[in-house]
């Protein structure tokens, strides 16, 4: 049998436990201040740089259309 998606992205993103598990090493984990959640990298996140440039074209375009109106 399949495991049930909820179980799949629970084993995924917090290692197997709930998000709020109270069993003793999560429990020690949050008294010592340690995170019990997500530890992949996260350091492709935000919002991507050529979404900032339309944005800003976009902006532009506004402006320059009541300036110049």
């Amino acid at each position: 049998m399949s495991p049930r998606e909820d179980e799949t992205y629970r084993s995924t993103r917090y290692g197997g436990h709930p998000p709020a598990c109270t069993c003793v090493e999560c429990c020690e984990k949050r008294r010592r201040g340690e995170s019990t959640g997500y530890r992949g990298d996260r350091s492709g996140g935000g919002t991507p740089a050529w979404f900032w440039v339309i944005i800003s074209v976009i902006v532009a375009a506004l402006i320059l259309t009541l300036v110049l109106k």
